[in-house]
C-alpha cells in the first residue's frame, strides 16, 4: 500500500476477511454483526490506523429482544412507551430494542416466537406465562443469553432477574380493600384473571383469597374466571356470573378489561351495588373511578419496568451506570379523591 494513500474500507475488509459492508455495518455502529466479526474488523481498522474515532466503535451494539403480548391494553401500551423511552435513553450506551409481539395466547406460538427472536439478540427481555413449553423456550435462551422477566415472573427459566411488583403482596391489598368496601355483611365474590398460567395473576388470586378468607370471613369467593386478556371476556363473564351468583357483591378483576366489566354492570343497573377492584391507571379506569364504577384501581407503573429492565441488561454488560431503582417496582392505590393529574 503507497503510503500517501489512506486507508479506505476495502483494506479494511480485505484485512479482516470480511465483506465491505460487514466493514460499513461496524465502523457505523449499525449492529447486525457477530461479535467475531466485529472484534476482527476492529482489529484490522485500528492496524491500518483508518482515519476514524474508534474509540467510538469500541462497544459492540447490544441487541435486545423483547418478547410481549400486542399492545391492546393500557398496561401493554405503557410497557410498549416505555421500551421506546429506554431505546432513547440509553442510546449513548449503544443498545437497540426490539419489540416483537405474539400473535395469539397458545404455548407452541409463543415458544416458537421466543425461539425465533433470541437467535440474533444479545439478550431478551420477556412478558409471558408459565406452561412447560414456553419455561422449556426460554430455559434454552437463557443458557446462551440474559434474559429479564418482566410483570409476571419464571422463577424456574434460568433468568437473570425479574423486574415487576410483588404480586403477592398486590393481591393482599386488594384483598384488604375488597373486605372492607363490601363490609361486615360480606358477600359473594368473583375473581377475573387474565391467564391463569400467569404466575402473577396466580400469586394474586391466591393472596387476595387468603385475605378474604383470614380477614373478613363472611366475603366468600364463588368463583375464578379466565378472560384470556380480551376486555370482551370480562363483559360476558360478568353477566353469566350474575346469572349465576345472584348475590354477587364484588369483582377483583386482577388482569385487563375493566371496561368490559363496567358495561354488564351498567346494563344490569349493578354499578352501584357492586365493589370492583382492578389494576392499571389508565384513561380508561381514570374515566371508571371518576364515574365510581370501579372502586379502586392498583398500578404498578409498567412504564417504570420497561426502564428498568433494559437498564439491568445494561448493568449485565457493565454499561453505564445504575440508576439504583430497585426491581421490585412499588404498587400504586389510587381511589376517585387521589387520581394524579392528567397528562
Amino acid at each position: 500500500m503507497s503510503s500517501r494513500r489512506k486507508p479506505t474500507m476495502d483494506d479494511v475488509a480485505k484485512a479482516a476477511g470480511v465483506s465491505y459492508a460487514t466493514v460499513e455495518r461496524v465502523l457505523n455502529g449499525r449492529g447486525g454483526v457477530s461479535r467475531a466479526k466485529e472484534a476482527s474488523v476492529l482489529d484490522a481498522a485500528r492496524k491500518l490506523k483508518i482515519d476514524r474515532a474508534l474509540h467510538e466503535v469500541s462497544a459492540r451494539w447490544l441487541r435486545i429482544a423483547i418478547v410481549t403480548q400486542k399492545p391492546t391494553s393500557p398496561y401493554y401500551v405503557a410497557l410498549r412507551q416505555g421500551f421506546e423511552l429506554a431505546q432513547k435513553s440509553f442510546e449513548t450506551f449503544r443498545v437497540l430494542c426490539n419489540v416483537t409481539f405474539f400473535d395469539d395466547l397458545e404455548p407452541p406460538s409463543l415458544a416458537s416466537v421466543i425461539a425465533r427472536v433470541s437467535q440474533k439478540a444479545d439478550a431478551m427481555i420477556v412478558v409471558a406465562y408459565e406452561h412447560p413449553l414456553v419455561i422449556d423456550a426460554v430455559s434454552r435462551v437463557a443458557k446462551k443469553i440474559p434474559v429479564v422477566c418482566v410483570a409476571s415472573d419464571l422463577p424456574d427459566c434460568g433468568r437473570l432477574a425479574y423486574v415487576g411488583i410483588d404480586n403477592r403482596c398486590a393481591g393482599r391489598i386488594a384483598g384488604e380493600l375488597m373486605g372492607r368496601f363490601v363490609g361486615p355483611a360480606g358477600g359473594q365474590i368473583l375473581v377475573i384473571a387474565g391467564l391463569r398460567t400467569y404466575l402473577g395473576h396466580e400469586q394474586r388470586d391466591g393472596a387476595f383469597r387468603a385475605v378474604l378468607r383470614r380477614r373478613f370471613p363472611a366475603c366468600d369467593v364463588v368463583a375464578t374466571v379466565e378472560s384470556r386478556e380480551n376486555e370482551r371476556s370480562t363483559e360476558r363473564l360478568t353477566r353469566d356470573a350474575f346469572g349465576k351468583y345472584p348475590g354477587l357483591k364484588g369483582i377483583y378483576n386482577l388482569s385487563v378489561g375493566d371496561e368490559g366489566i363496567a358495561r354488564a354492570l351498567r346494563a344490569m343497573k349493578c354499578q352501584d351495588s357492586t365493589v370492583v377492584i382492578g389494576h392499571e391507571l389508565s384513561p380508561v379506569s381514570r374515566a371508571l373511578l371518576i364515574e365510581g364504577v370501579v372502586d379502586a384501581v392498583l398500578d404498578q407503573s409498567p412504564f417504570v419496568e420497561a426502564i428498568r429492565a433494559v437498564e439491568v441488561i445494561l448493568n449485565h454488560y457493565n454499561r453505564g451506570t445504575t440508576s439504583g431503582l430497585p426491581l421490585q417496582t412499588p404498587i400504586s392505590i389510587y381511589l376517585q379523591e387521589n387520581l394524579p393529574p392528567e397528562f
